[in-house]
């Protein structure tokens, strides 16, 4: 089976006007990565305004100098979608793949509307690798103690699943820092999804994404009693997660009914 790995790259998160895209075809039988490519998209390139504000702006040079080595190619989006769905249908392509899959979606969908091209997933499913990362990695106990030991942790406090925080994990490279170009983090993704695999995850099934990767953190309570003295009660905390109405909910677990004195 073949199978498409595939990253964007935007200029923001509600018009996700889409500059670098890069995927990759690979055999799933015989381990091949059959094809690859990373696309510049010349309409969104050359409008420097809304370049500009894109958060990975900064890697204008970067592009460049790609571009002139040639590993990197500039054309229209309708021209890379148009390669996209022709060596989908060459190299038979069955599914397509991508880390927080729901935004690249939104921005293959988004783009083809505002440009008028034909969407190259509109006849492949999309599967999300964090799903895949969640079912096998993320709640072992080897993980937990890789992001306490490190504090990979989210704003909220939860266990982070970031494509990056995963790739340290698997590599055990605590320097490893996310390129944030479309083909180097689909490399990147296609290797998290394939130790998935390994781990005994199936191809082409959606696993469920879980909002947060709770921790339990390890606090205690003082009191102090009417004749000033402190009593202590140990308890778990269930960090924090934001709820969509803006509230947040914490739970508590008592660990002993008996207080420390």
């Amino acid at each position: 089976m073949r199978i498409a790995v595939f990253d964007t790259e935007t200029t923001s998160l509600e018009k996700p006007f889409c500059y670098n895209i890069g995927y990759i075809i690979y055999d799933t039988e015989t381990g091949e990565r059959l094809i690859k490519h990373d696309f510049v998209a010349e309409q969104i390139w050359h409008n420097r305004e809304l370049f500009t504000t894109a958060y990975y702006a900064e890697k204008r040079e970067e592009y460049i100098n790609r571009m002139r080595g040639k590993t990197c190619e500039m054309k229209k989006l309708g021209h890379i979608t148009q390669i996209m769905c022709r060596e989908f249908a060459d190299f038979e392509v069955q599914a397509a793949f991508a880390y927080n899959s729901p935004f690249d979606d939104k921005v293959f969908t988004f783009n083809c509307e505002w440009f008028k091209i034909k969407n190259p997933f509109d006849n492949i499913p999309i599967f999300d690798i964090r799903g895949y990362v969640h079912r096998k990695l993320a709640y072992t106990p080897e993980y937990k103690r890789f992001c306490d030991k490190n504090e990979y942790y989210t704003e909220s406090g939860n266990y982070s699943t970031t494509a990056e925080t995963v790739y340290r994990f698997l590599t055990d490279n605590t320097e490893f820092i996310e390129e944030h170009t479309a083909l180097a983090d689909a490399e990147i993704e296609l290797d998290i999804l394939l130790k998935c695999i390994e781990l005994g995850c199936e191809w082409n099934k959606e696993y469920k994404v879980y909002r947060t990767i709770q921790r339990v953190v390890d606090k205690q309570l003082e009191l102090k009693d009417i004749q000033g003295e402190k009593h202590f009660f140990p308890y778990n905390k269930i960090t924090v997660y934001k709820e969509k109405n803006n509230r947040t909910r914490i739970l508590l677990k008592s660990l002993d009914n008996e207080p420390k004195v």
